[in-house]
Parts: structure tokens; C-alpha cells; sequence
């Protein structure tokens, strides 16, 4: 193996966190997109209504949000993970930090909640662990 993936748990963290970048990332941008496109949020079963206490008039603003900072940072960042650039273990970390970030802010924000919104904290929390694990070199 190269110098950047030197044992199978850094291998097997590798491979792990290439395919939740790209599956976040895949999410997010599409999610991002449905929004801006459709702003009134239907299309993803969302209601205007729920942003009323919020500086929101609709989705399409959330929708850049989800699309740029969520989606498309993470898709750079399975990127550069996959090409094994020497920061990859930083952009997963801080990519981790704003899915996080995001459906915590979510969650203060917006009224109801939803099952996905534990799942991509979870999701969030994880990219972390693995952006920390790797630049760390230390055995989970």
C-alpha cells in the first residue's frame, strides 16, 4: 500500500469514508437541487408553513445552502480522498463538522422532525470520526 494507507483498519476507514462522502454528497446535491428548483419544497414533501419562524420565506435559499456548502464541498472532498490528497483527513473532518452543523441547525430551526435528520447526525458524527481516525493514524 502507499504512504497515506499504511494498514487494513486505514484502508478499511478509507474505502468506509469515500463511500459516505459520496453518498452524502449525492443526497445533499440532489436534495439541494429539488429545492431550488421547486423552493415551495413539495416535491420533498416539506410545507413552507414550517419556515414561518425562521428568516425563510421558502426552500430555495436552504436549497444553495444544502446544494453548495453539503453537497458539492463533499463531493470534493470524496474527491480528493479517492486521489489520497495529504488533506483528505481535514476536508472529512470539517465536511463531517457542517453536516453536522446543518441538521443541528435543522433541528433548532424547523418544527418537526424527521428519522433522516438522526440518520445524516449520525452520518455527520461519523465522517468526523473517520477525518480524525485517519489523520490521526490511530487504531479505532
Amino acid at each position: 500500500m502507499n504512504k497515506i494507507v499504511k494498514s487494513k483498519s486505514q484502508f478499511y476507514a478509507w474505502i468506509t469514508t469515500i463511500c459516505l462522502l459520496l453518498m452524502v454528497g449525492i443526497s445533499a446535491s440532489l436534495g439541494g437541487l429539488a429545492l431550488i428548483i421547486h423552493p415551495t419544497g413539495e416535491v420533498l414533501d416539506l410545507n413552507t408553513l414550517s419556515l414561518n419562524d425562521t428568516l425563510f420565506t421558502d426552500f430555495q435559499a436552504p436549497g444553495f445552502i444544502l446544494f453548495f456548502a453539503v453537497g458539492i464541498l463533499t463531493l470534493l472532498a470524496a474527491m480528493l480522498t479517492m486521489m489520497k490528497n495529504p488533506y483528505y483527513a481535514t476536508f472529512t473532518f470539517i465536511q463531517g463538522a457542517i453536516l453536522t452543523g446543518w441538521i443541528l441547525v435543522q433541528v433548532y430551526l424547523l418544527p418537526q422532525t424527521h428519522f433522516l435528520q438522526v440518520i445524516y447526525f449520525l452520518l455527520g458524527l461519523m465522517l468526523m470520526l473517520l477525518g480524525n481516525f485517519q489523520k490521526s493514524r490511530r487504531a479505532l
